[in-house]
């Protein structure tokens, strides 16, 4: 079966101000890949996405979604949930799917809008705390190195642990030929994380008093739990340009003002995955 469609202009991207761009811009997009963000970045200037229902904290992990969601709702999500395999024509793109199906999708104007990076990668290591989990950071940052350039403090999600007890992710920008180097690995991640910490004055679980009275305290100690690698990728615009493009009306601006009003949001990662969205 073949399916041809055209659009004046589209937008190929994944990441999250490509979505973005896409609804202030009411242009469609077709999600080539899934650039989700890290799972508990946040959102630093909150006020500029209460027209998106927030009040609160954002996680850009969650904003992606919803954006997701708030496309496809408006129709502006081209992509089938069964791609098999895409190739670029002149004027279009041709997808074969899982069920040998042909779709073409034809344009006058295409958007590249991530430009992904094969030099490095975005890399997280996530540690469980085992001595030292209860402190007033959030997060620490050593911007003058790549390498665990940031680290960041969470509840844990760990079975048994109380609310105030924090494990951490550390944040590495690693070049993809080194990312096997003992010198990138999850060993060396460690001794940087534990030195960040001390140097705040992170302590460990307390340990009694001495004869002079003075709390003791054990060593930090932080445990591997597991390593996630992102791709690293040069948005067209930062989400800064493209809030100074918003408009406040059109098809999607009414549509999110309703689905607010009435507290119809739904955020699921999946379900902007529509069968019949082609």
């Amino acid at each position: 079966m073949k399916k041809d469609y055209y659009y004046e202009n589209i937008i190929i991207g994944g990441s999250l101000e490509s979505l973005l761009y896409s609804f202030v811009s009411e242009i469609p997009i077709f999600i080539n890949e899934e650039l989700i963000p890290f799972d508990i970045e946040k959102i630093e200037n909150v006020d500029d996405f209460k027209f998106l229902g927030y009040e609160g904290e954002i996680q850009k992990s969650e904003l992606w979604q919803r954006l997701t969601f708030l496309l496809s709702m408006n129709g502006l999500i081209v992509v089938p949930n069964f791609i098999k395999n895409i190739r670029n024509e002149r004027k279009s793109l041709v997808i074969s799917t899982s069920d040998n199906s042909r779709i073409k999708i034809n344009y006058s104007k295409k958007i590249d809008f991530d430009k992904i990076s094969t030099s490095s990668v975005n890399v997280y290591d996530w540690f469980d705390v085992r001595s030292g989990s209860v402190h007033e950071y959030d997060t620490i940052e050593d911007k003058g190195s790549r390498f665990v350039n940031k680290l960041f403090f969470y509840p844990s999600r760990r079975i048994g642990q109380t609310s105030n007890k924090k494990d951490v992710v550390a944040f590495s920008k690693i070049r993809s030929n080194t990312l096997l180097d003992y010198e990138s690995s999850e060993s060396y991640v460690r001794l940087k994380a534990l030195k960040m910490m001390k140097e705040k004055g992170i302590r460990g679980t307390p340990n009694g008093f001495n004869k002079k009275g003075i709390r003791l305290h054990y060593a930090i100690k932080i445990e591997h739990s597991h390593r996630e690698i992102i791709k690293n990728y040069k948005p067209l615009y930062s989400i800064e340009e493209i809030l100074n493009k918003r408009k406040r009306s059109g098809e999607t601006w009414n549509l999110t003002k309703k689905l607010f009003r009435h507290k119809q949001i739904s955020t699921l990662r999946e379900s902007y995955r529509l069968q019949d969205n082609l």
